[in-house]
């Protein structure tokens, strides 16, 4: 008796079940990841700082940390990267720490019709008084052959004044594949402009 006669016929060609094999490898695959990353030796020992008997200039106060609500007032769209209107999402950084995600659908470089006013593009931010902050932004151009998200099509970064308000230039190697100015305010919560 042959092993195969053992098993039940279920009709479907083993093609139809390799979708399955390989999510399970992966989910198997990132399982033994986690727990590499968590139980490798590798990690910084945690030891007690040095002391030292040298005298030390008197401290000063450090800065307090200042809340500021930072929002896109507005894009002018310069080039939208394609023929017709172009759907963009934009993803903005403040010194490397991501702030918030934004969709700004139909963008058009179109005189008359090239200026975007974004909805809910504003997150807030912890600063020290008095310290600049660098701005990045990166943006993808909508697709529907596009089935990952890949390198973005769009880069700029800038700092925001110390007024509040800066205007930041976004835009592809070639600015015809997309290139828009930002340009972003800043005020802290309680009320105040932020400096």
């Amino acid at each position: 008796m042959a092993d195969n006669d053992n098993k039940p016929t279920t009709g479907k060609p083993i093609v139809h079940v390799v979708p399955a094999i390989l999510t399970g490898a992966a989910a198997l695959i990132a399982a033994l990841t986690t727990v590499y990353v968590n139980v490798r030796g590798d990690k910084a020992s945690h030891s007690a700082p040095a002391t030292s008997t040298v005298a030390s200039a008197p401290r000063t106060a450090a800065p307090a940390a200042v809340t500021l609500r930072l929002r896109v007032d507005r894009i002018a769209v310069q080039h939208d990267g394609s023929i017709g209107t172009t759907d963009w999402r934009f993803a903005v950084t403040a010194d490397g720490q991501p702030l918030f995600v934004f969709a700004q659908d139909a963008l058009d470089e179109t005189g008359g019709r090239n200026v975007a006013l974004p909805v809910d593009a504003t997150g807030d931010i912890q600063v020290a008084k008095g310290k600049p902050v660098k701005l990045s932004i990166e943006g993808w151009r909508g697709s529907r052959l596009r089935l990952a998200q890949g390198a973005p099509d769009v880069r700029g970064e800038g700092m925001l004044s110390a007024a509040g308000a800066s205007a930041i230039k976004v835009q592809a190697e070639k600015p015809e594949a997309g290139a828009f100015v930002f340009y972003f305010s800043a005020i802290r919560v309680d009320g105040e402009r932020g400096d």
